[in-house]
């Protein structure tokens, strides 16, 4: 965790992204109970994250969303502009596929997700297609005043080995709202 992001409540999509998240946090000895996985609830984060947001709008709410969850729920994008939380940043990680279910296609890459959330009222958008892209709008997206997306287009696949994680949808939640709690 960064000093941009200490203190901020994480909300993942389902699948690889909860998996690697979950990963993460172990391997590096970080605490969980910032992070809520959806677990089974694809195109759920985004609204989750929205009622995270608006609940608690002292802290910086992160929604790591996928391109096939964000396509599954368009209209949530409407929403969390209109509800207008100034915590509020969007990732959609846009690999143009379903990879975490079989790696099925998705429009992803042909939908403008950026002109789409500006279009929904969102404040600013940002789109990254190379690490270097991303590091550089990196420090910009954290310090937009929300509700704001960023778009990283990413390649497909992912580890053969990443695991599943070890706690239960129920724990986690558990976690994370006492850590929302305080």
């Amino acid at each position: 965790m960064t000093a941009a992001t200490k203190g901020a409540a994480f909300v993942c999509t389902t699948g690889m992204p909860s998996r690697e998240l979950f990963e993460h946090r172990v391997k590096n000895g970080q605490d969980r109970s910032s992070d809520f996985l959806t677990v089974g609830s694809m195109g759920h984060a985004s609204q989750i994250a929205l009622g995270v947001a608006l609940e608690k709008r002292d802290r910086p709410v992160y929604c790591l969303d996928g391109d096939g969850a964000a396509l599954m729920h368009l209209g949530g994008l409407a929403t969390i502009a209109q509800m207008g939380p100034e915590n509020y940043h969007h990732v959609i990680l846009n690999n143009a596929a379903h990879d975490s279910v079989g790696g099925q296609p998705t429009v992803g890459f042909d939908v403008d997700f950026c002109a789409i959330a500006k279009a929904c009222g969102y404040r600013e958008t940002f789109r990254a297609t190379s690490r270097a892209e991303l590091l550089a709008l990196l420090p910009a997206f954290v310090a937009a005043k929300g509700p704001v997306l960023l778009e990283v287009r990413i390649k497909t696949g992912a580890r053969a080995d990443v695991g599943r994680p070890t706690a239960t949808p129920r724990e986690s939640k558990d976690l994370f709202m006492k850590n929302l709690a305080g």
